[in-house]
């Protein structure tokens, strides 16, 4: 994903710093927009300062690089902005965080998934007296309700854990249907654009495209989907088919609620048997009978499936965000009208379209070790990823390379445009490379302002971008469908709504009991190595049976019962 010189002046430089602050505020506040005022944001040249190194665990990157110092331009920016040399794990996993949890072996910034907080508690120090020197930016772009929230579910009162990605004002656009049917255009207007109502539709069509297209453009054989399992087996069963049914899942280490987004009725996915984890199962054990998954599916990690994608040797996927790579696979040879529907799945019944609102983050949080040698620092750099200036950079690349600010008006410039072409642009110079690290929703609006975080976003910039040669594709999509831009492609008979299930989330606990969270290990282990033997099952139906008898043995009633009381409570809060 892609998304930044020296920091503080020292105290001598101090005054002068606050009055450019100010005259700098002044004037964007009379332009009518947000001046990015990070405290790194001046005197950046000037700043003396020693170099100091820091490491930082991050959540997972928009795409795949090895551990260590970043080589891509804007962390090189960011880099030299801060004076740091920042050593990053850019592979983080559970094995790898439990490891140095046993050993106390914190980073010093530290950026983990909720779940994951209670652990590191003890750990970690609270973040709130260095707000005010080295946090301007947090306390201008976070609501104390949501810092006091951090307080009371996560630290016991201290600010030991910030979340990422928060809201301020919503988001720009409706969320991505991110789940759902990606298929090879072209190839889809050669069958005559079939109608995908069912998962069973989808598995028709991409075999039909296999049959015509064996090889790709470089005579390589297609696969239908390419899977990987070093995310759990969650990545392959509580996505697609759970929107389909206008859901979402919750609750814990397994997920165990899934939950109407309009209605909140939810139930236990996992002895619901009827529901879109077990739909989505199906979906993958038949479209395994049809000779359709790619073999090194059950082997191989995401960053070896994505590799695939961007080497156009995929023709279909369930998650938009590997798409990406392939359409830009097929430009790199020049090809423009043809390629994957990267916007939005083709539309189909069933799917809810939907604004959503994280006003309290996603699933990720910040956190700085008590052994760090440099905590102010520390502070520092996760206060820039709060800040304006922060996210502009991590996802649209560096001002005055990449984009240009002219009177309020963000426009990329053509050094992005070009660069925006290869497959591995969020690896070669970090556009929205770090997304996951935002401290602001990325998918919303500068704080006080109408205009996008993400450049994107803008009407202004969709519009031109149909017009350019290498969209030819998404022009073509958009017309096919009558619609105004490519990510608004509702399916028919639908309109875009709201939901407030982002809201209900950070009133659930965000850790379980010990007893509970026994049981909750035990289940995730066994479904890691059960789902895969189900997918590749003769008798789907058999298989299924014994898994949700072994899963009843295993206590998953008592994890539902545990869930069900949290969710009563979190709704009667909610209402």
């Amino acid at each position: 994903m892609g998304k930044w010189s020296t920091v503080i002046l020292i105290a001598a430089l101090a005054f002068n710093t606050a009055c450019a602050n100010n005259n700098r505020e002044q004037k964007n506040n009379n332009a009518g927009e947000q001046a990015p005022t990070n405290q790194g944001e001046t005197g950046a040249q000037e700043n003396p300062r020693e170099k100091v190194g820091l490491s930082f665990w991050a959540a997972e990157l928009w795409a795949s690089s090895p551990p260590g110092r970043q080589e891509d331009p804007i962390m090189k920016h960011i880099e030299e902005k801060f004076n740091i040399e920042l050593d990053m794990e850019t592979q983080p996993s559970d094995e790898k965080l439990a490891a140095i949890l046993a050993t106390n072996d914190l980073k010093d910034i530290m950026v983990i998934p909720k779940k994951n907080f209670d652990q590191m508690k003890s750990l970690v120090i609270d973040m709130e007296p260095l707000l005010e020197k080295y946090g301007q930016d947090i306390k201008k772009n976070i609501s104390p309700e949501t810092i006091s929230y951090y307080k009371e579910m996560f630290g016991d009162g201290q600010l030991k854990f910030l979340g990422s990605e928060i809201s301020t004002d919503g988001p720009v656009l409706p969320e991505t249907i991110w789940a759902g049917p990606y298929v090879r255009w072209d190839y889809y207007k050669e069958l005559g654009y079939p109608a995908i109502e069912t998962p069973d539709d989808y598995i028709k069509v991409v075999a039909d495209m296999k049959k015509l297209h064996p090889n790709n453009e470089d005579g390589k054989p297609y696969h239908g989907f390419s899977l990987w399992l070093d995310w759990g087996y969650g990545i392959l069963a509580d996505h697609w088919n759970v929107r389909r049914q206008g859901a979402e899942v919750i609750g814990g280490l397994t997920n165990i609620l899934q939950i109407d987004r309009e209605s909140f009725e939810y139930f236990n996915k996992y002895t619901n048997e009827n529901s879109g984890f077990w739909a989505d199962l199906d979906f993958w054990n038949k479209a395994n009978k049809a000779g359709l998954i790619d073999p090194d599916s059950w082997t191989q990690k995401y960053d070896q499936a994505v590799q695939k994608y961007n080497t156009g040797q995929v023709l279909a996927t369930y998650i938009n965000w590997v798409i990406g790579g392939s359409n830009s696979y097929l430009q790199s040879k020049k090809i423009y009208d043809k390629g994957w529907t990267a916007d939005n799945p083709i539309p189909m019944s069933g799917e809810n379209y939907y604004y959503n609102t994280a006003n309290k983050g996603q699933n990720f949080v910040y956190a700085i070790s008590k052994d760090s040698k440099n905590p102010e620092r520390a502070m520092e750099l996760i206060n820039y990823f709060y800040s304006v200036e922060g996210v502009l950079t991590i996802i649209n690349g560096i001002e005055g390379q990449d984009w240009v600010n002219e009177n309020g008006e963000y426009t990329y410039t053509d050094t992005y445009f070009e660069n925006e072409k290869d497959a591995e642009n969020a690896l070669k110079f970090g556009y929205r490379k770090y997304a996951n690290q935002s401290g602001l929703d990325i998918t919303g609006f500068i704080p006080g302002t109408k205009n996008p975080l993400d450049f994107r976003n803008n009407q202004s910039y969709m519009e031109i971008q149909l017009e350019k040669p290498e969209n030819a594709l998404k022009k073509e999509i958009t017309s096919y469908y009558n619609a105004e831009f490519p990510n608004k492609i509702p399916p028919k008979g639908q309109e875009y709504g709201k939901t407030r299930i982002a809201e209900l989330s950070p009133l659930l606990p965000p850790s379980e009991p010990d007893e509970i969270k026994l049981i909750s290990d035990r289940i995730v282990n066994y479904l890691n190595q059960e789902v895969i033997k189900l997918i590749l099952a003769d008798d789907f139906v058999a298989h299924k049976a014994k898994i949700i008898k072994e899963l009843e043995k295993m206590g998953i009633d008592k994890v539902y019962t545990f869930w069900d009381g949290e969710m009563q409570k979190a709704l009667s809060e909610l209402n």
